[in-house]
């Protein structure tokens, strides 16, 4: 360490700097001399080399002088005037400065001759420099001590990282391996559940479409009968329609002939009533022509009025039978558009008593299977051996017995087989015949011929009942 360190600080330790001794002059520097004399000689010596002998003016007019002379000359003297005292302004301000300087030096000379605590800075910059010296050996100290902390800090983190790093892998390890066995368990049971799955689906399936199957033929059966018989019907309603639309058409013809020739006939009258009027009105005009040769213009103009009148008249002819015409052409579009309409009126009612007469078809059909599934039943629980059969029964399961009269004797087929089933049974419920309303002709058309579905309907309770009485 150096000596101030060993023996302690101090700002008496040195010796004070000798004070600078002041010159001859007066305690005050040779440029500063100059620099005065100069300040007090400068405004007298320029003045004195500024001042110039009067000029020669020329003489113009009696002795006097030129305008334009001492104009340019009193110009002169008043940009030097104004250089001179820009000049003695700026000496007065060096003048100033001077005098501060000289204070100031003074007031040092008087700090050297007895010495201050401010003459000793020199002292307090040592001072200060040691202090750095030793902030700067702290800092540095401090420096390394928080870096090997840090570098201690970052090799615990390390540590920790990896064991961290290590036991997070052993668990996603683990956990990767239960998982793994868990999917593997439920792809399995998935597996299983697929398989029972789809077997139950094949079985389902083959079911379904074995039902479907059979039921699409029976739907077919039923539906191609329904369609034929629909046809037929449609057909007749479709024949009928077509006759009354034939015959409304020829109507319709007709009519419009007959206002065709109405309307000519109109035609034909206006155009001969009005060839009347003009040949009248040429020869009023041609008689008044020859009665009064002075009034030709009377008659000129006449003439002209009846010329113009026969063309009104004509114009309005043609007019009343073109609106004539027009309105046949729309009587008769009328005609064709109600008859149409009543066309599909027609169709569209006897469309409908078809589809009417087919459900009370189906329902007398369905009543009949009803009614011979009761007797069927009745005869097997009365006596399962035997099975009376009446020859209205017989003659309705012949294949070649109308459907009209298998309807007719249902209701006493019915009663007679329930009466004889249980003669004797008071329990027994005997069903009361019905007797069907009387057909229309409508009606009675659509069942003169069976459809092919009562057909049908017989044929299955003919193929029922040998069955129900073999039991």
């Amino acid at each position: 360490m150096s000596d101030h360190s060993q023996r302690g600080l101090s700002i008496f330790d040195d010796p004070a700097s000798e004070p600078t001794p002041l010159t001859a002059t007066g305690a005050l520097p040779d440029d500063a001399t100059r620099a005065f004399s100069a300040a007090d000689a400068g405004p007298s010596s320029s003045l004195a080399a500024d001042s110039q002998p009067p000029p020669d003016f020329p003489a113009v007019r009696r002795g006097g002088y030129d305008k334009a002379a001492v104009d340019a000359y009193l110009s002169q003297l008043q940009a030097g005037h104004a250089r001179q005292a820009s000049d003695l302004r700026a000496v007065q301000d060096e003048t100033v400065r001077l005098r501060r300087r000289l204070a100031e030096l003074e007031q040092l000379q008087a700090e050297q001759t007895s010495p201050t605590y401010a003459g000793l800075g020199h002292h307090a910059a040592a001072l200060l420099r040691i202090a750095e010296e030793e902030a700067n050996s702290v800092t540095a100290a401090a420096h390394q001590a928080a870096e090997e902390s840090r570098q201690r800090a970052l090799h615990e983190a390390t540590a920790l990282r990896a064991d961290a790093e290590k036991e997070a892998a052993d668990i996603r390890t683990v956990q990767l391996r239960e998982v793994e066995e868990r999917r593997t368990s439920v792809l399995d049971e998935a597996e299983q559940e697929r398989d029972l799955a789809r077997a139950e689906a094949a079985d389902l399936l083959a079911s379904a479409r074995r039902e479907s199957e059979q039921l699409r033929l029976a739907a077919q059966q039923e539906t191609n009968a329904l369609r034929t018989s629909a046809k037929r019907e449609a057909e007749q309603a479709r024949a009928a329609a077509d006759r009354e639309a034939m015959e409304s058409r020829r109507m319709l013809a007709v009519e419009r002939e007959r206002l065709t020739k109405e309307a000519a006939e109109r035609h034909s009258s206006a155009t001969a009533e009005t060839t009347r009027l003009v040949e009248d009105a040429e020869a009023r005009s041609k008689a008044a022509e020859s009665r009064a040769r002075e009034a030709m213009t009377v008659a000129t103009r006449h003439r002209e009025q009846v010329t113009s009148e026969s063309g009104k008249s004509l114009v309005r002819s043609r007019r009343e039978s073109e609106q004539i015409v027009t309105s046949a052409r729309r009587q008769a579009e009328q005609i064709v558009a109600n008859a149409a309409a009543d066309a599909d009126r027609q169709g569209a009612a006897a469309r409908a008593e078809v589809e009417q007469l087919q459900r009370r078809r189906d329902g007398i059909v369905a009543q009949l299977a009803q009614l011979r599934d009761l007797v069927a039943g009745f005869t097997s629980d009365d006596d399962p051996g035997t099975t009376t059969e009446s020859p209205t029964a017989t003659s309705a399961r012949a294949p070649g017995a109308p459907a009209a009269a298998a309807k007719a004797s249902a209701p006493s087929e019915a009663t007679t087989l329930v009466t004889a089933a249980s003669p004797e049974d008071p329990t027994t419920v005997t069903p009361k015949p019905t007797t069907p309303p009387p057909p229309t002709a409508a009606k009675q058309a659509a069942f003169s011929s069976p459809p092919a579905a009562e057909q049908t309907g017989d044929a299955l309770t003919r193929d029922r009942r040998p069955g129900r009485s073999s039991q």
